[in-house]
């Protein structure tokens, strides 16, 4: 992602070498105030850039530009495009109702723009002239991709997070095992997200599968590497319950070949639709392959599910951390979620953070395959629910308080929320995502951006 700073420059009566008698809307007052605020402008961006990188997030910033009159626009249209967000800095007045076509030139070159001012000593004129200025664009139609910060540069991050996981949503290429599954929107759904979201789409069918499965199965040094692949998981872990030797084989058998569909692809993201014919035929089930999937950072979605498998991907990116796809259900008397699944990342709180403590076990319905069920950590969490026509999305902030032992999915999880009454009638879509840490704003910012109803619990 291509970040640049794009000053508006101000009048030359502010850029003396001596100090304007009369002053204006913002602090710059001659050339010094100027220059000075440009070096601390380089600085505190290339800082920020610093600390979101930090989460993972590919972001570089590209040399700032002054900008000082639609002429001056025009002539630096190609530099300005090669960003993917544009930071403009209304530093001092520079004759607002004459530079107002300007404002509008800027967001008419730029993918996203977002409009920063700062307060205290150093206060911009931006403070005063972009907020309308921001009003008439939401007039227009002209707002989703445009964003006001003042003053607050951790806003500013939040904004990045949620376009850079647009960015990298846009660029990915799904690899799907079987037919999108018709019991989550099916096929409408899909045609809904790719068109919303951008991404492409390789499918395999289940013949190929079984067959490479198969072939996999009959390979010494293939049943040498599951065994390797599965040991590790093994030797991780609190004790293996039912899982038998042939079990955990097969299971790391399914992983190596849809390892093996991941690489080809070059893809950072998979789904199977797994359920009926394929866990007969296979004997065995992705979730082992999933769990070890996410926790190397590659998104691994149960279930071809085609509205979940865009949350689960969204907030993966945003956070930096793996996230848990889930089914959910609403405790009202107590207040909570109680949501599971058969399969679970294990490094929940980050790529680099210990991953949670887990027993070896099979899949809950079908007693096949391998899969980790853990034991959460408390801590504050973020739940998401896309609905089927991609209209709405329920955005939630809870709290986890335990790991329940019910005879549902292998890794539960209960989380106390506000409104457990209110999220049931708002249900949205039939699988939810869960990622660790607050990004409730994040997911607001994608619902505007992409014309999304956000309903929000905090």
């Amino acid at each position: 992602m291509e970040l640049r700073i794009l000053i508006i420059k101000p009048p030359k009566q502010y850029l003396s070498e001596k100090e304007s008698e009369k002053g204006y809307w913002g602090f710059v007052r001659c050339k010094k105030d100027y220059e000075e605020e440009k070096e601390n402008i380089n600085k505190e961006f290339k800082n920020l850039v610093g600390s979101i990188k930090k989460e993972g997030i590919e972001a570089n910033l590209l040399p700032a530009i002054e900008v000082e009159n639609i002429s001056d626009l025009l002539k630096k249209e190609k530099e300005i495009k090669k960003s993917d967000v544009n930071i403009v800095l209304t530093i001092s007045w520079g004759g607002w109702y004459s530079c107002g076509d300007l404002i509008h030139g800027i967001v008419a070159l730029s993918d996203y723009v977002i409009f920063y001012d700062s307060f205290k000593e150093n206060i911009y004129a931006g403070t005063l002239f972009n907020p309308p200025a921001y009003k008439l664009l939401e007039k227009n139609g002209l707002s989703e991709k445009i964003f006001l910060v003042e003053g607050d540069k951790e806003k500013i991050k939040i904004i990045l997070r949620a376009i850079y996981s647009l960015k990298k949503i846009s660029s990915s290429n799904l690899v799907c095992v079987g037919p999108m599954n018709p019991l989550f929107g099916g096929w409408f759904s899909f045609k809904k997200g790719t068109e919303t979201f951008g991404y492409k789409t390789v499918f395999y069918t289940y013949d190929e599968f079984v067959e490479d499965f198969n072939n996999f199965m009959k390979d010494k040094d293939k049943c040498k590497e599951a065994k390797r692949v599965i040991e590790e998981f093994i030797s991780n872990s609190e004790g293996v319950i039912e899982p038998t030797e042939e079990k955990l084989l097969r299971a790391g058998i399914y992983y190596l070949v849809l390892k093996k569909y991941v690489e080809e692809n070059e893809s950072d993201w998979i789904t199977v639709n797994c359920w009926g014919k394929l866990i007969e035929t296979t004997e065995s089930t992705p979730c082992f392959a999933f769990s070890k999937f996410n926790d190397d950072g590659i998104v691994a979605t149960c279930e071809a599910d085609p509205t979940a498998m865009i949350t689960h991907y969204l907030m993966r990116h945003i956070s930096g951390k793996p996230a848990f796809f889930n089914d959910p259900t609403v405790n009202e008397k107590d207040g909570t979620l109680i949501l599971a699944h058969c399969t679970s990342p294990t490094k929940l709180l980050g790529f680099s953070k210990p991953p949670f403590s887990y027993q070896v076990r099979t899949h809950h319905e079908s007693n096949y395959g391998a899969t980790p069920k853990l034991i959460f950590k408390e801590g504050n969490v973020t739940v998401t629910g896309l609905s089927f026509d991609m209209e709405k999305m329920l955005i939630l902030k809870g709290e986890v308080i335990g790991s329940p032992d019910l005879r549902i999915c292998r890794s539960q999880v209960e989380v106390k929320v506000n409104n457990p009454s209110e999220i049931l009638e708002d249900w949205q879509g039939f699988h939810w995502v869960l990622v660790y840490g607050d990004y409730t704003e994040e997911m607001e910012i994608i619902c505007k951006i992409k014309k999304i109803k956000g309903i929000v619990y905090k």
